[in-house]
């Protein structure tokens, strides 16, 4: 594990997300829509990532259009409602699978978004391909030891970055010809380096599409010497979310 800080804040997050204190959130707002949440699902508001990233997708019109981890299925609608064909939803979360199916019904595109309980690419049917695939990574990494506590931890954890590596090699047979993979992580919190290590060695060159950088309270992360030690003389912590096109090469 290299990102001290990164991993840091993820336990940050996943102890406010858990913390009996939290009050039930069932609906939330996110890009002018409201959206219905179950509780077992990551709420997607927490952070500027979940709605930064579904924002900047280039959904195509007819187009076939994945996306992976779907949680609370943001992507997935929005893809619906601006025109893509067909469009799969995949979440190794149950209740990130019904979340989608709900979302999908509140905005009028259950016709055309399919959502699925899937362990990455398991759940597709032989031989279905997309022109693009889209996934919000856990892009904090675990040790490669670290079982998952809850359902919770896997959208926001990605012990030894073994996910990514496993998602760029069974994306392949899963892509149109000119089909294009974008992902969604962070180069301050995340590991940059294992990422595009891991899309090499499938044969994918990755070059970053969007960023935009994020200024952060120190004092709301608490006394953690790691977070102080990542902090500018005015208490901030600088952050990013950064979005990644991938094309086969």
């Amino acid at each position: 594990m290299d990102n001290e800080l990164g991993y840091e804040l993820g336990n940050w997050v996943v102890s406010q997300i858990q913390s009996p204190d939290r009050p039930t959130q069932l609906t939330f707002s996110l890009l002018d829509m409201e959206w219905d949440l179950l509780p077992e699902v990551f709420p997607p508001y927490t952070d500027p990532g979940p709605g930064l990233f579904a924002s900047w997708v280039p959904y195509e019109k007819g187009g076939r259009f994945l996306e992976m981890g779907c949680g609370a299925g943001v992507a997935a609608v929005l893809a619906a409602r601006r025109g893509s064909e067909h469009v799969v939803a995949l979440d190794i979360n149950p209740a990130a699978a019904e979340n989608t199916r709900r979302n999908a019904e509140r905005h009028g595109v259950s016709d055309r978004v399919t959502a699925l309980t899937s362990d990455l690419f398991d759940a597709l049917e032989p031989g279905e391909a997309f022109d693009l695939v889209f996934w919000n990574t856990p892009f904090i990494e675990a040790p490669a030891s670290r079982p998952y506590a809850g359902q919770i931890e896997r959208a926001v954890f990605d012990p030894g970055y073994e996910m990514v590596r496993r998602f760029f090699r069974d994306v392949v047979p899963r892509l149109a010809a000119d089909g294009r993979v974008y992902l969604g992580t962070s180069e301050a919190m995340g590991n940059r380096d294992k990422m595009l290590r891991a899309a090499a060695e499938a044969g994918f060159e990755g070059h970053r599409y969007r960023s935009e950088s994020v200024e952060l309270p120190a004092a709301e992360f608490g006394d953690s010497p790691v977070i102080a030690a990542h902090t500018d003389e005015r208490g901030i912590v600088h952050m990013d979310f950064t979005m990644y096109e991938f094309l086969r090469r």
